[in-house]
């Protein structure tokens, strides 16, 4: 008899066995994580709907990616010398223009905003190259803008990786008027901060998503009965300033308004879903 022979068999028959039993093993994980899945959703969405939290469309389970993120302010002061200098026009950006810690004012002319067609009027704006300096870096944002009231205003800001900033320091924010003659809006001052040097800190990590982020604000009683959820939007935001690197986390904002009158808009860390309780930000002193 050849025992060798027989060991073979008995430890491929072994093997065998082992792996079909791993794969239903694996099944059973797979359909246990998707029932306690799919009853988490559930259970979320009965909730909102039982307290009359309402939300357009279905809340997203998609995991985007992203960074921690470190920037450097760009100084405006030296920007512009260079400009002028490029364009051999000692007058660009002179007129107008107030030069500020974190960025500048300016106040052009001659530029409008169509009300019905805001994305394309305020995105050619943007792209003016004589008008606003790295514009096409901006996207608009209209999910932080607001057309309604006495004092309108736009808000475009930058991104990386497909994920905006919304952050006082990588923003433009254009103040508007209406014109008397037609229904135009007149931008009539805007500012601007712009960040440089853009680094990643670490390698990308897998995001909450965006009905982790409603439930940790529905679970924590961010989210009052009777309420509207008017908008979600991930971007970027600074949580750390270390000399004169700005560090940003990608951040959840989500849109809660009780009324028509009123909106708050709550902040969820994406990288660990927790809430964010202030807008303070950390200023670490390195030493040299």
């Amino acid at each position: 008899m050849d025992f060798k022979r027989i060991e073979w068999i008995f430890f491929l028959v072994f093997l065998g066995v082992n792996i079909f039993l791993f794969s239903i093993y694996r099944e059973g994980l797979k359909d246990e994580n998707n029932m306690s899945y799919s009853d988490q959703t559930e259970s979320l969405d009965s909730r909102l709907k039982k307290e009359n939290i309402k939300h357009k469309g279905e809340l997203s389970v998609k995991r985007s990616h992203g960074y921690y993120l470190s920037g450097e302010q760009t100084n405006y002061t030296d920007t512009i010398h260079q400009q002028r200098i490029d364009r051999g026009d000692n007058t660009f950006f002179w007129y107008n223009v107030e030069i500020t810690d974190n960025g500048l004012i300016n106040y052009p002319s001659n530029h409008y905003v169509d009300p019905t067609e805001v994305g394309d009027t305020f995105t050619g704006f943007l792209n003016d190259n004589d008008s606003v300096l790295f514009g096409s870096e901006y996207q608009y944002l209209p999910q932080f803008s607001n057309l309604n009231g006495d004092f309108p205003e736009l808000i475009a800001a930058q991104s990386y990786g497909g994920i905006p900033f919304n952050d006082g320091t990588a923003q433009l924010t254009a103040s508007l008027e209406k014109n008397e003659t037609d229904d135009l809006l007149k931008i009539n001052k805007y500012t601007q901060s712009h960040i440089e040097n853009i680094e990643e800190l670490r390698e990308k990590s897998e995001l909450y998503s965006e009905r982790d982020a409603v439930e940790t604000l529905y679970i924590n009683n961010k989210i009052p009965s009777n309420s509207s959820i008017t908008f979600t939007k991930l971007a970027y935001s600074r949580i750390y300033k270390i000399r004169d690197k700005n560090v940003y986390v990608p951040v959840w904002f989500v849109g809660i308004s009780s009324n028509e009158t009123t909106l708050q808009v709550e902040q969820i860390n994406a990288m660990s879903n927790t809430i964010i309780s202030s807008n303070t930000v950390i200023r670490v002193e390195k030493d040299e």
